[in-house]
């Protein structure tokens, strides 16, 4: 038993390395993938009446309206961010009704050659409110950029919000 102590020791150590290695490799950005540029859309809203799950790729107006309204109000910056699905698509990103202040952030869109990979940030504030809300963000993205699939990734959530 002493004689293999030493190389079951060995082994586990091989394991936690390359364990160590593939987490890493995984969570570090590829070199060759490439940034993509996008438009965060203002002044919508997740209609009451959509059906669940929101898609996270969203291609044609009809299907946009199935799932989002707008919510256009007065003075500066009122009006939804436009978009043009002849020249354009959306991704979506819509989180569960919660009554928590919850904000989501865009950080980064990226193309690895196969999807596009939407990394995102949500800010939840720990102090639940009377009211309830749909947290959701969109994303405007040239059809040049356009994949057969879109892969969501929240970032992390934190408890930052002073609310």
């Amino acid at each position: 038993m002493k004689k293999f102590f030493p190389h079951i020791l060995g082994a586990i150590f091989v394991l936690i390395i390359i364990g160590a290695w593939m987490l890493i490799a995984h969570l570090v950005k590829k070199p060759n993938d490439t940034q993509v540029p996008f438009v965060v859309a203002q002044n919508y809203f997740v209609r009451n009446d959509a059906i669940e799950p929101v898609p996270a790729k969203i291609v044609s107006l009809d299907e946009f309206e199935q799932y989002f309204g707008m919510a256009a109000f007065m003075g500066k910056n009122g009006q939804p961010t436009p978009i043009d699905f002849e020249k354009q698509f959306a991704i979506a990103v819509v989180l569960p009704e919660t009554n928590h202040s919850t904000e989501l952030h865009a950080e980064s869109l990226t193309d690895d050659g196969k999807k596009l990979i939407f990394t995102y940030r949500v800010d939840v504030a720990p102090k639940e409110n009377t009211w309830t809300q749909v947290p959701m963000l969109l994303i405007f993205v040239d059809r040049q950029y356009e994949r057969n699939s879109v892969e969501l990734q929240s970032n992390f959530v934190t408890d930052i919000l002073g609310t």
